[in-house]
């Protein structure tokens, strides 16, 4: 299904929207920790590398980078969060909301159900609104297809959403999803978000999750996200 109603005025309300929750955890940017990573070869720059997954995700991690709005420094994820646009947003509307609001997330699927990386797996996204759910987990963005009060989500979003949250449970968290693990928003922070609508569904999107972990824990391995291209830095 081709994306809606996906035009600037979306990208400005979600701008605006004050309940959200999001950014990074502190009101102190200089408390949060100083980045331990090295973006670019010493050779010049080079694209970062999305996750291994068996489909295609689209690469904003280096524009998102340019932002400033995450902090490179790594930490051992144990839970997936999932998120609302509030909006209905392109993932270029996405990346357009983050330019200016001082927050970002790992991940966004889009109302077709695509997939799009923002921040590397392991970084300190500026997503929960908490310094230890932003240490600790995964977020994952997905486009509304209604806006408030509902804040519905498209069952091609939600579904895609939770497919890739079983991944990262097969192939990083290691551990299987349950509600111990798999949180929206507010589980870390005062927010309304991911919205009433998924609040209702939970148990659904639990349910497809742990269909995804199993698939993907059953699969022939994959090369894991920390094969991904190593920072200079580390290169010993």
């Amino acid at each position: 299904m081709p994306e809606k109603n996906v035009d600037d005025e979306d990208v400005k309300a979600a701008i605006e929207r004050p309940d959200t929750g999001d950014g990074p955890g502190t009101d102190n940017l200089d408390d949060l920790p100083e980045s331990d990573f090295v973006g670019f070869a010493e050779d010049g720059p080079q694209a970062t590398a999305t996750i291994p997954y068996d489909c295609p995700v689209a690469n904003f991690i280096d524009e998102l980078s340019a932002t400033g709005h995450v902090t490179h420094t790594s930490y051992k994820k144990t839970s997936v969060t999932l998120h609302h646009n509030a909006g209905r947003l392109s993932h270029q509307g996405v990346l357009d909301v983050w330019k200016v609001r001082p927050a970002s997330a790992h991940f966004d699927v889009d109302a077709a159900g695509a997939a799009a990386q923002y921040v590397k797996v392991h970084e300190y996204a500026w997503a929960v609104g908490n310094t230890a759910g932003n240490q600790s987990s995964i977020s994952i963005e997905m486009a509304n297809a209604t806006l408030a009060p509902s804040w519905t989500v498209g069952e091609a979003t939600w579904k895609n959403a939770a497919r890739l949250a079983g991944w990262h449970f097969a192939e990083v968290i290691g551990e299987r999803p349950s509600r111990s693990n798999l949180f929206y928003h507010h589980h870390w922070s005062s927010t309304v978000c991911a919205g009433p609508y998924m609040d209702q569904i939970y148990d659904e999107v639990l349910a497809a999750a742990q269909v995804a972990y199993e698939h993907f824990k059953d699969a022939h391995p994959t090369l894991r996200p920390d094969t991904e291209p190593v920072p200079v830095e580390r290169q010993r």
